[in-house]
């Protein structure tokens, strides 16, 4: 059966979440969108609008290409050629899952025309296993936040639901990227077994507090991290000010969004706006703004959206 055109709704996310690196990750309403249509000639084409997607190749070098025929080769059946045409609200390389969105992106292409009926769990098995840990993957194709582990002997991700916190959340982006490469490498390759079950027990602790919406708590173990953020501060030229601007507006915890140089903030409804202003006219050179909690994950529309 011919498969008519696609419409691809793909959102945002933010990962390593306070202290649960590579597993606690969060879907945010900022979206790729994707239209997808059968291409009359032998050749997949890629055509890009907006500022966030320059300079990304439009043949099938592209990312997108490369996934969607990695799920059809796994699953022996052939794609179509297409054309698909790209916006995107979400700045790349900055630490708001761009590439997550692109690669749940190529396998929802490869699942619809390949008619290859792949459940969301089979998604988020594969998707895991392209990006190796669930954090950014999994609330992207589920919305929400979600905590998860990846199995790598088993090569298989297991997840769980928290309630999305009822609280407001602040991204400041700065305008430099931090490639994700950069900020691995960063990262020590072991710790000891006391770190170990220190920073175990704190992010016990903030899934614990997140769960009874204990935000003083969350927020405090949030900033307690040491698998990631310490070493990736001195990166981040912006985080001390931001995180001293907060904590005077009584923020919970301002972090890291994945692997930087995005910081978001967690903080009372009722002194966001200040915050937002305030880090507008002192970090003039970052862009902060309110963000909300994408709850639905992708969606799938006969809709244009642009």
């Amino acid at each position: 059966m011919t498969k008519a055109n696609l419409n691809l709704k793909v959102p945002a996310s933010t990962a390593n979440l306070g202290c649960g690196f590579d597993s606690i990750g969060m879907a945010l309403n900022k979206f790729l969108y994707l239209k997808i249509e059968l291409s009359s000639s032998s050749r997949w084409h890629f055509k890009h609008e907006g500022a966030n997607l320059q300079n990304l190749p439009t043949d099938e070098s592209h990312y997108i290409y490369q996934i969607a025929q990695s799920v059809a080769q796994k699953y022996q059946v052939k794609l179509p050629a297409l054309n698909v045409q790209m916006y995107s609200e979400i700045p790349m390389a900055r630490g708001l899952g761009s590439s997550a969105s692109a690669l749940v992106a190529g396998l929802y292409i490869a699942n619809y025309f390949g008619d290859i009926e792949l459940s969301k769990y089979e998604l988020l098995q594969l998707a895991t296993e392209f990006e190796g840990h669930p954090d950014n993957v999994a609330p992207t194709i589920y919305g929400g936040l979600v905590v998860g582990y990846h199995d790598y002997d088993n090569n298989q991700t297991d997840i769980a639901h928290i309630e999305v916190p009822d609280v407001d959340f602040i991204i400041t982006v700065p305008r430099y990227e931090l490639e994700t490469e950069k900020s691995r490498s960063v990262l020590p390759e072991t710790i000891s077994h006391k770190d170990a079950v220190k920073y175990s027990a704190i992010s016990n602790t903030m899934i614990s507090a997140l769960i009874q919406h204990n935000y003083e708590l969350a927020g405090k173990m949030m900033e307690k991290d040491g698998l990631h953020e310490p070493y990736r501060q001195h990166l981040i030229r912006d985080f001390d000010d931001v995180k001293r601007i907060a904590q005077h507006h009584g923020a919970y915890a301002t972090v890291l969004s994945g692997a930087g140089p995005t910081m978001m903030t967690m903080i009372k409804k009722e002194n966001s706006g200040a915050l937002v202003r305030a880090l507008r006219k002192e970090i003039q050179q970052c862009h902060s703004e309110l963000i909300t909690v994408n709850k639905v994950g992708v969606e799938i529309s006969a809709n244009h959206y642009f």
